[in-house]
């Protein structure tokens, strides 16, 4: 990258406290065969660590450190951090994921050159850092029939998390949902793939992401069955009048699998729902009596099953 010129890519880090795994990141960059990028690190952050690290890393100018005060929260932070790209394509990183190889931009940009495509999604290598036998490749799956029907997405983020995705500059203003958190990133997927189809992928993990590690947000959210309800609520409105009947049915089937699995018995998260789904109204109705609740649920998993089949 020239003095006057802009960097092709863009590596956005929306940081928060937490320096170890950061750290892991920054030398995943340093060691890119790939070279004309720019870092913007958007920190959320209580203490000078990120700061520190930031300063010491020794990337010179091609690093852009910004201070949020107050703190953005998640997903602002990442909205922030995209807002000040000036690079032809974008490269959002979480604190705690990394690149897997030292060709991972390389890679990831000759892909989407050669493919003439505005965005990329790769594999991710999921570390386990409590447990390596769980450690995994996860694969995605179907790509070109979540491009034709993005609203199945609904049903699982067969993709992974955003550090797989590189996108052109021109889609910056797809800005990602601030009043969610825990779907905040299908939700975007389905934007993205919704209004734009030259997407690819490249079935390599060049990704690394971190499990298990405590400062983790998925690690609060899990603990939180109502969150993931109304974030679920959420997405089915905006999609459901967008699918097929049979489509929105299993998506009543897959809310009500979900309510079994909270063992949810707040009935009013069923105003969540303006069309009050049968399915869900069902469920309630099979709360006090034991007998007609277990029939319900082998019914609901076995629909489940089904769904799987299907989509």
């Amino acid at each position: 990258m020239g003095k006057n010129q802009t960097p092709e890519v863009s590596i956005c880090i929306p940081a928060y406290n937490q320096t170890t795994y950061l750290k892991i990141l920054l030398d995943s960059i340093a060691r890119q065969t790939f070279a004309d990028f720019e870092i913007i690190l958007s920190d959320d952050s209580t203490t000078p660590d990120v700061k520190d690290l930031a300063e010491a890393s020794g990337f010179g100018g091609k690093m852009k450190y910004y201070k949020n005060n107050p703190s953005l929260g998640s997903p602002a932070n990442w909205n922030a951090a995209i807002e000040k790209t000036s690079g032809q394509y974008i490269k959002i990183m979480h604190h705690d994921d990394a690149l897997n190889s030292p060709t991972a931009l390389e890679e990831m940009m000759a892909c989407i050159k050669n493919n003439n495509s505005d965005y990329l999604f790769c594999f991710s290598a999921i570390e386990n850092v409590s447990d390596p036998g769980k450690n995994r490749i996860h694969r995605i799956s179907r790509f070109g029939k979540l491009k034709n029907k993005p609203y199945l997405l609904f049903f699982g983020n067969s993709i992974g998390g955003p550090s797989s995705l590189l996108v052109k500059n021109t889609l910056k203003d797809l800005k990602y949902d601030t009043n969610l958190i825990w779907l905040v990133d299908v939700e975007y997927y389905i934007r993205l793939l919704e209004t734009n189809r030259a997407g690819n992928i490249i079935a390599k993990p060049l990704v690394l992401t971190h499990d298990a590690v405590e400062h983790r947000l998925t690690s609060s959210i899990l603990a939180n069955p109502e969150l993931q309800i109304k974030e679920h609520a959420s997405l089915y409105r905006n999609l459901s009048s967008k699918a097929p009947a049979i489509t929105r049915f299993f998506m009543q089937v897959y809310l009500t699998r979900l309510f079994f699995k909270f063992g949810v018995k707040n009935k009013e998260l069923l105003n969540l729902f303006a069309d009050k789904p049968r399915l869900l109204n069902a469920y309630f109705s099979t709360i006090k009596i034991k007998p007609a609740y277990l029939a319900y649920r082998v019914v609901i998993t076995v629909l489940d099953i089904t769904r799987k089949a299907l989509f």
